[in-house]
């Protein structure tokens, strides 16, 4: 295309000096008529030879300008190269004027050439084409005017040029143009036969078939869950206010509900007639927590002995996930630092590990050796940080295990538990907990009674304080969350706090850092068994309490050293035991498991989730009035005659 377009700006540039030489060839020729003119004037006074000699000299002038011009050609020759009728003409001339001139006129030659100039118009080919973007009507194509002027001729020619640039790209626009345009007819088709088509009815065998298949099980699983965490996200209110006003540290409980019921969480195929063995809200999503269950007491051949449930507030009628295990499941965690994975602590001594990216058995169970666990495992706790991270369990023969995340075949510690104040006999470890940031010191519960200070490593290995005041197995123990935070809010933080319950029905509280034996204030306001006790997360001075009357009970030590503040039932009236609570991680709802396998879920007023700053201040003033409660002596059964120091009055936050 390119050497086309040379090729004919090369003939236009040839034409317009062609014509340049004719327009000269015209001027010179009017001045020989001119010169003609003057001499017919004069052929009065001259001879024939004469006017012979001057129309050759004059001939001869011409030709040889003409000569000249074209480049040294002849007349003739350069008459025939611009027109092929040029030489005709000139020889009819020449008899014309030999005749017709009787006066011997001198020779005329006359000299012509003619240019056409096509103009190719090229008529668009229209196509119906429509574009989401634009759509407009197409623009006219320019059009090539005819050259009355030679001057034009160059002009037209680029013109030309560009529109067969223009029309060689036109075809793959337009395929282009086309193909999307068939590919949305198509696709508007399809949808619209799609949509036409009524649906197809599956028989009773297709119905089955599908049902029967892992995909459409899995996905319609997930798709269900995902259904009823919308809808139940409405039912939830994150920090409710139940009361017209006040706060839980004014006394005006009648004013101020500070606690209720919400609701309940149970499953027929995995956790009725299970009674609930641990309670756990998730570190990781506020709306998860997970629960433990021990045997069925008549449990069918396909039911497991032992199981693990993960529940959302959000779905009442079934779990998020569910694990099982060949041996009831007495304790059970979340792993603090991945979302997938679970800790469960067994009837058998075994600790095992979920995947919930796997099936529903542990994906890791440790081994039944003599230097793990061979009596079942009743508490567990993972401390440490992300990178170096360790699960420390208890066993109820007195065995303390530290685990590596890493490998669990053996653990990395074990620690025997010894009471020395009782005939050096194993420690039947009920309950553990770690002080906030701590990895080496921890504090137990046993069944008899005692509460003993632990050290895995150091110097002294084993029980290293001793605190005895319970009279009957020790069922929950708890740290105070706040010791880490003492200096933010003013609080000392050489002062560490411990809540126990026990089968004595009694609520106890340890100043444990400062070594004290005995406790520093005692709740005996029970009626049965009292099974677990936690802390707030965000308020210093409550924690709640269960026990086997079905009573959930909130305490605020700040407004009541006595009594609980606030006393919640179930609303059905069942009188169930409740043998765990744990506090959600903002502290706005505590979940509670029964007997029966049943989970209540209870929310708090604002005023306890959110506590204004002076209540640390108030907290510390009353825990530095509280003094150890000393013996006076004993009962004829052998009990404490306590002497406990008299509250102060209450002042309320």
């Amino acid at each position: 295309m390119e050497q086309l377009r040379k090729e004919k700006e090369e003939k236009l540039r040839l034409i317009a000096e062609k014509k340049r030489q004719v327009e000269e060839l015209k001027r010179r020729r009017a001045e020989r008529s001119e010169q003609q003119r003057q001499a017919a004037s004069g052929a009065a006074a001259g001879t024939p030879t004469t006017q012979r000699r001057g129309s050759t000299e004059l001939g001869r002038s011409v030709d040889s300008l003409v000569a000249e011009i074209l480049g040294n050609e002849s007349v003739a020759a350069a008459a025939s190269k611009v027109s092929p009728a040029g030489p005709l003409r000139e020889l009819a001339g020449r008899s014309s004027g030999i005749t017709g001139n009787k006066r011997g006129a001198e020779r005329t030659l006359n000299f012509s050439q003619e240019f056409a100039v096509a103009s190719v118009l090229v008529e668009p080919q229209e196509a119906n084409v429509y574009d989401r973007s634009v759509q407009t009507e197409a623009l006219p194509e320019p059009e090539v005017r005819k050259g009355k002027e030679a001057e034009d001729g160059a002009k037209h020619g680029k013109n030309l040029i560009a529109i067969l640039e223009k029309r060689r790209h036109q075809p793959e626009k337009r395929q282009a143009r086309d193909g999307t345009r068939e590919g949305q007819d198509g696709a508007s088709k399809q949808r619209a036969s799609i949509v036409q088509e009524p649906p197809k009815e599956l028989t009773v065998e297709e119905r089955e078939r599908v049902l029967k298949q892992p995909e459409f099980n899995t996905f319609f699983d997930r798709t269900t869950k995902m259904v009823e965490r919308v809808i139940g996200q409405q039912s939830w209110d994150m920090l409710a206010d139940f009361g017209s006003g006040g706060g839980a540290g004014d006394g005006d409980a009648e004013d101020t509900e500070l606690m209720k019921y919400v609701c309940d969480f149970s499953e027929e195929r995995w956790a009725r007639s299970r009674a609930v063995t641990d309670v756990q809200f998730s570190p990781h999503a506020p709306e998860w927590f997970l629960a433990s269950y021990q045997q069925r007491e008549n449990p069918a051949l396909a039911d497991p002995d032992g199981c693990m449930l993960v529940w959302n507030l959000t779905m009442q009628a079934r779990p998020e996930a569910k694990f099982t295990c060949q041996s009831a499941v007495l304790t059970a965690t979340f792993h603090r630092f991945d979302r997938a994975l679970f800790f469960g602590g067994t009837y058998a001594g075994g600790v095992v590990l979920w995947d919930a990216r796997a099936k529903a058995g542990p994906v890791l169970r440790t081994p039944l050796s003599g230097k793990g666990h061979a009596h079942p495992v009743q508490a567990m706790q993972q401390v440490g940080t992300q990178n170096a991270t360790n699960l420390v369990t208890a066993s109820n023969d007195g065995r303390l295990c530290v685990w590596s995340l890493a490998m669990p075949s053996l653990p990395q510690e074990t620690v025997e538990l010894k009471n020395d104040s009782k005939s050096r006999r194993d420690l039947a470890v009920t309950c553990l907990c770690f002080p906030e940031n701590e990895t080496n010191t921890l504090y137990v519960g046993a069944e008899d009674g005692s509460v003993c200070q632990v050290h895995i490593h150091g110097s002294r290995v084993g029980v290293t304080e001793l605190y005895d005041g319970h009279e009957g197995p020790v069922t929950g123990l708890d740290m105070h969350p706040h010791h880490g935070q003492a200096s933010m809010h003013g609080m000392d933080s050489s002062v560490e706090l411990a809540l126990t319950c026990s089968f004595d029905w009694s609520v106890k509280l340890w100043m444990v850092k400062q070594q004290q034996p005995s406790p520093i204030l005692s709740l005996d306001t029970f009626e049965d068994y009292v099974y677990d006790v936690s802390w707030h997360p965000a308020h210093p001075a409550v924690f709640s309490s269960v026990d086997g009357e079905g009573h959930v009970d909130l305490w605020n030590l700040n407004a009541n050293l006595e009594a609980p503040v606030m006393r919640c039932e179930h609303p059905a009236q069942r009188r169930l035991a409740l043998n765990r609570v744990h506090w959600s991680k903002d502290g706005s709802r505590l979940a509670t498991g029964d007997s029966e396998g049943t989970l209540s879920v209870y929310t708090v007023d604002r005023t306890i989730a959110q506590p204004r700053s002076e209540v640390f201040q108030t907290f510390q003033e009353r825990v530095r009035q509280l003094q150890p409660i000393v013996s006076r002596g004993l009962r004829d059964g052998g009990g404490y005659l306590e002497s406990r120091y008299a509250p102060p009055s209450r002042n309320g936050y």
